[in-house]
């Protein structure tokens, strides 16, 4: 679904305050103000056009919400429910600019209150405000900032380089080898790459599958999670292009079109010596999954980060656990490990999701 967003708010038409001078910056105000002379501002190139305040404060209204609506996603668990609302966000706007302290501070549900926070998030590393003045000099300013989400039919397709995919299908995309049992095709296809017998590398490659209506089938993306490496990618990329003519592709309104699938597949050494190494792994995936089931609840999350924390220190490079555990410390405000966490994730997996937050994350003090 399209997601728009609608600013609930106007703001302060301002006078322009002369710079303070390097008398003035001597003497540090630390207080956080809520009733100024000038509000902040969204940065425009309107700023530097000798213009009226009035055309100023247009400009950025224009600006800030073009900036939110650009980069706020609509969750999936939200659209799923139908959820819509408004979100509220509370910041300090600090007298150099720069945002700090975002908190959500109303959340229809569905994820809109931290799909909203992670944007405010990213916009504190990216963009400065004009600060708050107050008899002149810049203060620091308590800002609140209301974010409303609402639905929207979108088209039923997306573009990706020269192909269009279906997101919206009436038949859907159907694998039929095997009598439609595609787990038991890969498991019987696929094969362990003796390259990772010695280390006994275990771990998992999420791969997302382009189905076109002539029966090819092409990889659209892969993330290893464990950087197992060029041999287990090679593997599931063959064995996933290998299931051409397998499938019965995605229909739209009675037209077969091109549709996408997402395919895991989960690499274990069938050596003895490495029979230990399966078992560890299995105990450490029913860890992460009770641990992030816990983490929901705030009555039961330090539990949760103990089965958790248990899970990675079997085994600390695997991205899954550190993205389950990382999103967890993010949602609760635990700053720092969760940038060791998504880092980490970063790294090993090589997934871009959450570049927009990891500045905020990893500032100095978290």
């Amino acid at each position: 679904m399209k997601v728009l967003l609608t600013l609930l708010f106007s703001l302060p038409i301002f006078l322009m305050a002369q710079a303070p001078s390097a008398a003035d910056s001597v003497a540090i105000d630390t207080t956080i103000y809520q009733i100024v002379d000038e509000k902040p501002r969204f940065p425009t190139p309107c700023e530097r056009y000798d213009t009226t305040a009035l055309a100023k404060e247009g400009c950025s209204e224009i600006a800030l919400l073009n900036y939110i609506n650009k980069r706020a996603m609509y969750p999936t668990e939200a659209r799923e429910q139908n959820i819509s609302g408004m979100v509220v966000i509370g910041f300090i706007v600090e007298a150099n600019g720069r945002i700090s302290e975002a908190r959500i501070l109303r959340d229809p549900g569905g994820q809109l209150g931290m799909s909203a926070l992670r944007t405010v998030i990213g916009m504190a590393n990216e963009v400065p405000f004009r600060p708050a003045f107050k008899e002149g000099k810049p203060v620091r300013y308590r800002y609140t900032l209301p974010i409303r989400f609402r639905l929207e039919e979108q088209k039923p397709y997306v573009m990706s380089g020269a192909d269009t995919i279906y997101v919206q299908l009436t038949k859907a995309l159907e694998f039929t080898g095997m009598n439609g049992d595609l787990a038991g095709y890969f498991n019987e296809a696929l094969t362990y790459p003796a390259s990772g017998e010695d280390s006994c590398r275990t771990g998992q490659l999420d791969l997302q599958l382009i189905v076109h209506p002539d029966g090819r089938v092409d990889v659209q993306d892969v993330i290893d999670y464990n950087d197992l490496g060029t041999d287990f990618t090679f593997e599931a990329m063959n064995i996933a292009t290998s299931s051409f003519n397998k499938w019965s592709p995605g229909e739209y309104n009675g037209r077969p079109v091109s549709s996408a699938y997402d395919v895991s597949f989960t690499f274990a050494p069938e050596s003895d010596a490495c029979e230990t190494v399966i078992d560890d792994y299995n105990v450490a995936v029913a860890l992460i999954n009770e641990g992030n089931a816990l983490s929901k609840d705030s009555i039961s999350l330090d539990q949760g980060l103990i089965k958790m924390d248990r899970a990675v220190e079997m085994f600390p490079r695997d991205g899954r656990f550190r993205i389950v555990r990382g999103q967890a410390r993010m949602d609760n405000n635990l700053l720092s490990g969760a940038c060791e966490d998504l880092q980490l994730a970063k790294e090993i997996a090589l997934i871009d999701w959450y570049d927009t937050v990891l500045p905020l994350l990893c500032r100095e003090g978290n």
